[in-house]
């Protein structure tokens, strides 16, 4: 018979980056927000690629046309 373990337990969400990469008339530029819980993540993700939301299981990339180029959003664990 094993003891009952005293220590708490405390469940957190998954941590995941945002990598977001905008080319636009030949230029690039990046940017990385995070660590953020998932759910915070893929709503920005879904905020960034003018989406109601993102697949919930795929990390992507997921593409955007923006004027004059491409917006490129990854969640990074």
């Amino acid at each position: 018979m094993s003891e009952p373990d005293d220590q708490l337990a405390l469940e957190v969400d998954p941590s995941v980056t945002v990598a977001i990469s905008e080319r636009r008339d030949g230029d690039e530029r990046t940017l990385r927000i995070g660590p953020l819980a998932e759910p915070d993540a893929r709503a920005l993700a879904a905020f960034l690629l003018n989406r109601r939301a993102v697949p919930a299981t795929a990390l992507g990339p997921w593409r955007l046309a923006v004027a004059g180029g491409v917006r490129t959003v990854l969640l990074e664990r």
